[in-house]
């Protein structure tokens, strides 16, 4: 069995990829890491835009977090 101590250790462990909903030199962004790619930096117009990624992400199997938000 596999135990993750840490939360970035758990969404390694997730097998379609993670990304994180943030904030890049003052503008949203969404940081997006699929196993075997090299990280994509989306950057989002508004909250709005960055929900709309998000949930696109999430369609696609995709864990995320919302910085922020714990």
């Amino acid at each position: 069995m596999i135990i993750a101590r840490t939360l970035d250790e758990l969404l390694l462990l997730k097998p379609k990829g993670h990304f994180r909903v943030t904030t890049v030199y003052g503008q949203h962004a969404v940081l997006v890491n699929r196993p075997g790619e090299l990280e994509e930096t989306i950057f989002c117009v508004s909250p709005g835009h960055a929900n709309q990624v998000r949930q696109a992400l999430s369609d696609e199997g995709l864990t995320g977090l919302v910085e922020g938000s714990l």
